[in-house]
């Protein structure tokens, strides 16, 4: 588990056509630990690299059609080249939950790469198009074609610890690395039993399952909180009242900027400084009325969020910037940006490299 930090060269990364081109980070000392969170712009959809000096994990793999898997792929392909003290290895997947934008790249990556352990929620029903690479990933490992443990994260047992901490262990915090110890905790799960005061419909929503996850590096702290939406989010708030387990630094937004996926409850746990979101460019499906699953037809990000995101946040984007936000589906107008606020839809894929004293650089493609 333990391999010696390599130097990271500072490259220009020129994926495929239709792969998108983000810079990669700048070269660092060997004493010096750093991590990069790579939020992969795979559309309208969720894919984050996380970049440590002794491995690497993926955090959903998603994608609004096959061209951006080809972009994920060809994506990795590089990432390795430049890490190839990896061996093209992922320490984990964690996939948030079973939902088609967080795992359209599943089979494509476990194809390629080599795959350590598998992370999801154990959710995953028949009628879910985004299952289907799961269950395919299930009878893989069961008919001995794949071999890796597959964890299902469970809500009860999280809520049954003794104190509200949150769940790790040996897989879902895999990393140890020699001059750094990066910490993995899973803070919610997929429920089992319909909670008190949920209705039907809001305990079927995959989205309420979702694996939320943090990520602490030195006094780094970023959270992935796939889909949440309300009913989960206030299930994880009263979990996690009276904690700093939600206070983090850098929050891949819910939902893809969905209004009903961050509120200012939320925010007051969380404090960000940073906000990226997860989304395609805002005119995606404006030509094609009949998809129903493009950026443009959802409204992803909702101009009420990144409202809630711009005062919720002190740090600056410099310089600002005017883009394109929703006021409902197929309904968006120019707002100008000068907080610390990304999307994948806005600035390609977004790299975030931080280290142990908790002081971050954000750096972006070009769309």
């Amino acid at each position: 588990m333990h391999t010696n930090v390599r130097s990271l060269r500072a490259a220009l990364l020129g994926l495929v056509a239709l792969a998108t081109v983000s810079l990669l980070p700048a070269k660092v000392s060997a004493n010096e630990p750093v991590m990069y969170a790579h939020y992969i712009d795979v559309g309208q959809g969720s894919c984050t690299l996380l970049e440590f000096p002794c491995g690497a994990i993926l955090i959903d793999t998603g994608g609004d059609g096959d061209a951006h898997v080809d972009s994920l792929i060809a994506y990795l392909n590089a990432f390795f080249q430049r890490r190839p003290d990896l061996n093209r290895t992922l320490e984990s997947v964690i996939i948030s939950h079973a939902h088609i934008d967080h795992t359209r790249g599943l089979r494509e990556v476990i194809e390629n790469f080599k795959v350590k352990r598998y992370i999801d929620n154990g959710r995953f029903g028949k009628s879910d198009e985004g299952g289907t690479t799961v269950r395919w990933l299930r009878r893989q490992v069961a008919a001995g074609k794949l071999h890796m443990p597959i964890i299902e994260i469970k809500d009860e047992t999280i809520a049954a610890l003794p104190r509200p901490t949150g769940l790790t262990n040996a897989n879902i915090d895999p990393l140890q690395c020699v001059a750094c110890d990066p910490v993995v905790t899973v803070l919610s799960g997929g429920l089992q039993v319909q909670k008190p005061g949920w209705s039907k419909d809001e305990f079927k929503n995959a989205n309420n399952h979702s694996v939320l996850v943090r990520v602490d590096f030195g006094r780094a702290s970023f959270l992935f909180t796939g889909d949440l939406e309300e009913e989960g989010i206030r299930n994880v708030l009263g979990r996690y009242t009276g904690t700093t387990l939600l206070d983090v630094d850098v929050y891949l937004v819910g939902h893809h900027g969905a209004k009903n996926a961050t509120n200012k409850p939320f925010l007051g746990g969380i404090t960000p400084q940073i906000a990226v979101m997860g989304t395609g460019k805002w005119n995606d499906g404006m030509e094609d009325p009949d998809d129903d699953y493009t950026t443009y037809q959802y409204g992803h990000p909702r101009a009420v969020v990144v409202k809630m995101l711009s005062d919720a946040i002190q740090r600056k984007r410099t310089p600002a910037v005017t883009k394109r936000v929703a006021d409902g589906v197929r309904n968006f107008r120019d707002t100008t940006i000068t907080k610390s606020i990304y999307a994948t839809g806005w600035d390609g894929t977004i790299d975030i490299r931080a280290t142990l004293d908790g002081k971050y650089t954000v750096t972006h493609g070009q769309n």
